[in-house]
């Protein structure tokens, strides 16, 4: 039985010691004690007296759980209530809008519609708003998974979020302005009275008679002070809203949540910068307080999540300094990036030089070379010398058209080589340009002269090509409208032969 944990439950319940509830029932404080440890058992008269004190049945109190009870009924309640207030909301607005003139129900439906379309507007605006934060929160995704994500967010979440919230809106702002505000009461119209003749007498004067005459009861609607009183089914959509609206903040969140590791990850690596002096200073300030506004947005979400106040004086304080902190190193940053230099030449030290002989070809030709590229000397065949970054490797293609294609790669084995150059040249003040290379030409005069004439060649042809293209498409389309003109005409011929058939059927008609 279920006896001992029930009563054990319902004491605390109503905060009564053991010996309050002995006095209650009237026995001593120690049978209370051996109820609740189930060593002995109450006489029936205790056990209906128990029932009847806490409105409970002998069932609930011997063999059932107490609150898995008092929960099925709060969720039946619940239910009931739900539904009840469904069923009052609409029989108030069914019963408010026939006590109206038609003028007033004409001016209600307006208001209404106007609503709506407030509404609707606003989530449209919105919806532009959340579709490109999404669109932004989802783009480091792959394809597939952005798309996916994106279609169940705006889709699907967002979709259903502004259906719930503008059927929520208009349903309430209607309470709050007429439920609310307006009471169905009867009117009676003023009692008119009538005095009927006196009659005096030289006895007695005879009281003055009087007749009530009243008029049937009607309706009408009056404003009174609003109860702000709820209903179950809106508070429900209300909770329904603010938990689509937590799923999406806590979609927001964890962007955050990733970017502030992020930001903590690049403070880490900028003190490998350290002797960039007041860069570094500028950029740690720009990162710290990068860091703080991301941890006032996350607080800010946190709270919402949890349904936590906010210390907005706090946290408006931190944003302001954060966001002073975020100036002055931007100022820092821009006065010590003055002092950078770009180098764009070729350093000797850190760049090797290859080269490549190809014997000479009739069809052979270079597009990117310029004049002072092609270097003559005495032998015939063609001497390419390539200069370019050790990060780099190089590969060289001819084609069947006798194009010469050179492609420069990264070198992967020598991936932190290049992470440690970056280092080395930031800190000394100086970016470079690993990527820049150099090629030259070398060959004999009559070499240069028909490379040079191959190119220009190709040019030509390649011109000529895209000319010869553009004119059949100029031709195919002009060849599609004449055919369109032909077949209009022979509509209109066609057309103008059945227009006479069937004039000539209405005169053999007419006689």
């Amino acid at each position: 039985m279920n006896l001992s944990e029930n009563l054990k439950r319902i004491r605390k319940e109503n905060n009564l010691s053991q010996e309050q509830l002995a006095d209650k029932l009237g026995v001593s404080r120690q049978s209370v004690s051996k109820w609740e440890s189930n060593l002995a058992y109450p006489e029936m008269d205790k056990v209906l007296q128990i029932c009847k004190m806490f409105n409970l049945n002998i069932d609930e109190l011997l063999n059932q759980d107490l609150k898995e009870v008092k929960d099925n009924k709060q969720r039946k309640n619940n239910v009931n209530k739900f539904i009840d207030d469904f069923l009052d909301y609409i029989t108030k607005t069914i019963d408010m809008f026939s006590s109206m003139k038609l003028k007033e129900q004409i001016k209600c439906l307006l208001e209404q519609l106007v609503i709506i379309g407030v509404i609707t507007l606003m989530l449209l605006i919105v919806g532009v708003i959340v579709k490109n934060i999404v669109s932004s929160i989802l783009s480091f995704l792959p394809e597939s998974l952005y798309y996916t994500l994106y279609n169940i967010l705006i889709n699907g979440v967002y979709v259903l979020l502004c259906m719930v919230l503008g059927v929520s809106l208009t349903l309430h702002i209607f309470k709050i302005r007429y439920l609310d505000y307006y009471v169905i009461v009867k009117e009676k119209k003023d009692e008119v009275v009538e005095e009927s003749i006196q009659e005096k007498t030289n006895i007695k004067e005879e009281k003055n008679k009087r007749k009530f005459f009243s008029k049937p009861e009607r309706e009408k609607i009056i404003i009174r002070e609003p109860k702000h009183s709820g209903y179950k089914f809106i508070s429900t959509m209300v909770k329904l809203i603010l938990l689509l609206l937590k799923t999406i903040v806590i979609i927001i969140a964890s962007f955050f949540c990733i970017s502030l590791i992020m930001l903590f990850a690049i403070l880490i690596i900028s003190f490998l910068f350290v002797k960039t002096g007041i860069v570094f200073v500028g950029s740690f300030a720009i990162l710290s307080s990068m860091i703080i506004i991301n941890l006032i947005i996350l607080n800010i979400l946190y709270k919402f999540i949890i349904d936590q106040k906010r210390n907005t004086k706090r946290l408006s304080s931190l944003f302001l300094i954060s966001l002073i902190i975020f100036g002055i190193g931007v100022g820092m940053f821009l006065i010590g990036i003055k002092d950078f230099k770009f180098i764009d030449s070729i350093d000797n030290s850190k760049y090797v030089k290859t080269e490549e002989i190809i014997k000479m070809q009739d069809n052979l030709y270079f597009t990117y070379l310029n004049d002072d590229d092609y270097i003559e000397t005495t032998s015939d065949d063609v001497k390419i010398v390539f200069t370019y970054s050790k990060l780099q490797t190089h590969e060289i293609y001819i084609n069947a058209n006798g194009h010469i294609e050179i492609w420069f790669n990264d070198n992967n084995d020598y991936y932190f080589e290049k992470i440690k150059n970056y280092i080395e040249d930031i800190n000394n003040k100086r970016i470079v340009d690993y990527y820049k290379y150099d090629v030259k030409l070398y060959t004999s005069k009559k070499n240069i002269e028909k490379l040079k004439q191959n190119k220009e060649k190709k040019h030509e042809y390649e011109y000529n090509n895209y000319v010869e293209k553009l004119n059949d498409q100029i031709n195919n389309l002009e060849q599609i409208n004449y055919d369109n003109h032909i077949k209009i005409k022979n509509m209109e011929n066609q057309i103008e032969i059945l227009k006479n058939e069937l004039n000539t059927a209405k005169e053999h008609s007419c006689e």
